[in-house]
């Protein structure tokens, strides 16, 4: 199973043995640490971990991802494939003041992704780990200069994993970031990854026939199919640019290529499943689905100073193509049994139907300034017109081309009444897509149009010292909503409105603790025909009125490099179904850990070890109305040298 990868991990570790010549250097991966290079509690990952209230799939009670409001360097990308390790360093969530003075806000949040770029030094980095199932990853990732103005950054990596609900698959990741300087003024980074998944086994989703959760079950035991298994390739591949024309004019650009294809996968539903834990078992499988797109942006800005103030005009136009094929699935009934048990069904072939087709084509152009005022504040103004379509081929014929073209409007405020104290206000309207259709849907796997969103926020940070600082806001989003009527059909069941109170407080507090805690309030509230008519209750499902997230990291002064840290996630009761009957329950996970820094020689070395949920509490999350238990209690052990 694992020969193909390991051949193609052996010819890319070999090139990256030659990246990473060693020599006395500074520390590329050792140092990752998100508490310490948070902002704020909005949410922030560095490499492989994550810290704060947001993160790309999660952001205000909505997803920045499926909203379409990625970027890569700050630049528009529409996201198909996921972007990982080996090719971005991290990402940063923009929501309230972290939004200002930035060229264009969305509504429902942004997702900025940073490249992994080349340094002015020759490193390699090795990273070993273990878990958090019993799995093992194998990473490297380097960098080279070639000349003064060309360096390298590569990287590879292969996961073999064990899934929380008992599966297994393995994953090869790998990277190429060429970064060249061929003048002062002008940067050109270029990229491609490529990541491969094999032997994924389905995770069970389970639909209950009444108001109640379903029945406790084994966690980490496969109760599927084991000749079930899928398979996925990604590419992500284009270039981001940096032009200095002169002390006045910068021209930035990016385009980029997306795609995600799954020759083989497999849903594995439990429907109507009973009080005492006895469902109607059925194995869903698809193939060749795609899904892919091209995407862009270029900017041209001109800055000019006035005394102590700065302002910066923004020309700019963004577009897309997107291509998704999707459907002709084949459903196979395995029987009614218990949720636990598995069902031994001799392996078939599957005869797959017509496909659905999708295309997305969008084109936006667009005016900002921002005006900067030292110690006084900020002003940024956003105008633009954007020009979508969405074409929908389906088996049974062509459905109505879908054309919209609004203009958007964004502008944000902030004021300092004192060196230590800002406040905040911001209004952004946009044209945002919405989730596609879930595993049970009639119309599994369709994208509604895209459609109007709106937010307003507002609020103060308050500096509590030089390295402390509070966050406190307001905001209000609405949009349309879409979820599964009473025929299983994913359409359009009236308004969701968003409103909240988010807190953030985050930096250092003393010369060795660091802390990034925050706590959103959710009012999430729906209107419309399917609510009068009483199909619908006045919450969407999935709402929870309070999520707290909370990250501390303590160095003792004992021990050099040494440091301990303790991670803390609390939601309230979470609605469970559309006609808002019953809910899942509140519940917290506490997860502590600790990292020891060292140098091995000239080596750059850190140990990290954490155990994730060591309450081990138990409990349900939510796909669409289905089910799937959280994840258990965990152990992670990662090595990370230098070279």
């Amino acid at each position: 199973m694992y020969n193909a990868m390991l051949g193609r991990l052996g010819f890319v570790s070999s090139a990256m043995l030659v990246l990473g010549c060693p020599s006395p250097l500074s520390a590329q991966r050792a140092n990752e640490n998100p508490v310490r290079s948070a902002d704020d509690a909005f949410g922030t990952s560095v490499g492989s971990e994550r810290v704060g209230l947001y993160s790309a799939s999660s952001a205000r009670g909505f997803s920045p991802i499926q909203a379409g409001n990625v970027r890569i360097e700050g630049l528009y990308f529409d996201y198909q494939a996921d972007l990982q390790e080996r090719l971005v360093s991290g990402s940063t969530i923009r929501v309230g003041l972290s939004a200002q003075s930035y060229p264009f806000p969305a509504p429902t949040g942004i997702a900025d992704f940073s490249l992994r770029k080349a340094g002015s030094e020759a490193v390699l980095s090795s990273v070993v780990g273990y878990g958090p199932f019993g799995g093992i990853r194998l990473e490297l990732d380097g960098q080279l200069p070639v000349t003064e103005s060309l360096s390298i950054a590569a990287g590879v990596g292969i996961n073999s994993e064990e899934m929380f609900y008992g599966a297994r698959r393995s994953v090869l990741s790998a990277a190429l970031i060429p970064r060249w300087k061929p003048r002062k003024n002008v940067e050109i980074i270029p990229f491609w990854s490529f990541t491969e998944v094999r032997s994924l086994e389905p995770q069970p989703i389970l639909f209950t026939s009444g108001p109640f959760l379903p029945p406790r079950i084994p966690r980490r035991e496969y109760f599927g199919q084991p000749w079930a298994e899928g398979s996925s390739r990604g590419v992500n591949y284009g270039f981001v640019s940096t032009v200095g024309l002169s002390d006045a004019w910068t021209i930035r650009a990016g385009l980029f290529r997306s795609l995600l294809e799954t020759p083989t996968s497999f849903s594995d539903l439990a429907l109507n499943t009973s009080a005492d834990g006895f469902a109607d078992r059925y194995l869903i499988a698809e193939a060749h689905r795609r899904f892919g797109s091209i995407s862009g942006e270029i900017r041209a800005s001109r800055q000019f100073e006035e005394g102590n103030r700065r302002h910066i005009v923004h020309f700019a136009s963004r577009g897309r193509e997107q291509r998704r094929r999707y459907g002709g699935g084949q459903s196979l009934f395995l029987g009614r049994a218990r949720i636990d048990e598995r069902i031994d069904a001799e392996e078939r072939e599957f005869t797959y139907g017509p496909q659905t087709e999708e295309i997305v084509r969008q084109f936006t152009g667009g005016i900002g300034y921002e005006g900067r005022w030292r110690r006084r504040g900020e002003l940024s103004l956003g105008l633009q017109k954007t020009f979508y379509t969405k074409e929908a081929r389906r088996p049974v014929g062509a459905l109505a081309t879908s054309k919209s073209s609004p203009i958007l409007m964004n502008g944000t405020l902030s004021g300092y009444a004192s060196q230590a104290l800002v406040f905040y206000a911001g209004y952004a309207k946009g044209l945002e897509e919405t989730a596609v259709a879930p595993e049970i849907a009639r119309n599994k796997d369709e994208a509604p149009p895209a459609s109007l969103t709106r937010q307003m926020d507002a609020g103060l940070r308050y500096a509590i010292s030089n390295r402390l600082r509070l966050i406190a806001g307001l905001f209000h989003v609405k949009k349309p909503y879409y979820a599964l009527d009473e025929n299983l059909l994913f359409s359009r069941l009236g308004t969701v409105r968003h409103r909240g109170i988010e807190l953030s407080l985050s930096g250092q507090i003393g010369s060795r603790l660091n802390i990034v805690a925050g706590t959103v309030f959710l009012d999430a509230r729906l209107s419309g025909e399917a609510v009068d008519r009483g199909l619908v209750g006045k919450r969407p499902v999935n709402a929870t009125g309070r999520f707290s997230s909370a990250a501390i990291e303590y160095r003792p002064p004992w021990v050099e490099g040494l440091s301990f840290d303790l991670a803390y996630e609390s939601t309230s009761r979470k609605t469970a179904n559309r006609q808002n009957t019953f809910f899942v329950p509140a519940r917290f996970v506490v997860s502590p850990g600790m990292r020891y820094r060292f140098t091995m020689g000239d080596t750059p070395t850190s140990v990290r070890a954490q155990i994730a949920s060591i309450n081990n509490v138990y409990g349900y999350n939510i796909f669409g109305e289905g089910f799937y238990y959280n994840f258990p209690r965990r152990f992670t052990l990662t090595l990370t040298a230098d070279l």
